[in-house]
C-alpha cells in the first residue's frame, strides 16, 4: 500500500489530442497559438507562437475531434509554461459543443504527464491516522 497518496488538481482528464487551432488574444487581437497540444471539455494547453499573460482572454477556434464541426471559445489564460506552451480555461462554451467534446474525447488515451506527481499530503495523513486507529 502507498503511503503518500497523489494529490488530484484537475476536475477532468487531458486528452493527448494535438490539432491545427487558430488562438487569437481579445486585447488587441493577435494571434497567440496555432497549435493544440492535449484538451479536455473544460479547457486545453496550446503552444504559445506570441505573448500570453495569465488572465488573458482568447478566442479560440478548432474543429472537434473525430468531427468535421468547428468549435468556438471564449477562453482565460490560466498558466503560462516555461516550455512555450500555456494552458486555457474555457469560459464560454456552447452547451452542445462541450458536450460533444465529452463525447468525443472519451475514446482518445489521456495525455501523459510532464512533471512529477506531487503527494496528496493531506489525504496521506488521514489514511495513516484512520489506520492507527483501526489497530486501537
Amino acid at each position: 500500500m502507498a503511503l503518500l497518496l497523489p494529490h488530484r488538481r484537475r476536475g477532468c482528464i487531458r486528452r493527448g489530442w494535438s490539432a491545427a487551432c487558430e488562438a487569437v488574444r481579445l486585447d488587441g487581437f493577435v494571434r497567440v497559438s496555432d497549435r493544440i497540444v492535449d484538451l479536455s471539455h473544460r479547457g486545453a494547453s496550446l503552444t504559445a507562437d506570441g505573448l500570453v499573460r495569465e488572465g488573458d482572454e482568447i478566442v479560440l477556434t478548432f474543429r472537434a475531434p473525430r468531427s468535421r464541426a468547428w468549435i468556438d471559445a471564449l477562453a482565460e489564460v490560466r498558466r503560462v509554461e516555461r516550455d512555450g506552451t500555456f494552458g486555457v480555461r474555457f469560459t464560454e462554451l456552447e452547451w452542445e459543443a462541450r458536450a460533444a467534446l465529452f463525447v468525443e474525447l472519451a475514446g482518445i488515451p489521456p495525455r501523459v504527464p510532464r512533471a512529477r506527481i506531487l503527494p496528496d499530503y493531506a489525504a496521506s495523513v488521514r489514511r495513516i491516522a484512520a489506520s492507527s486507529r483501526a489497530r486501537l
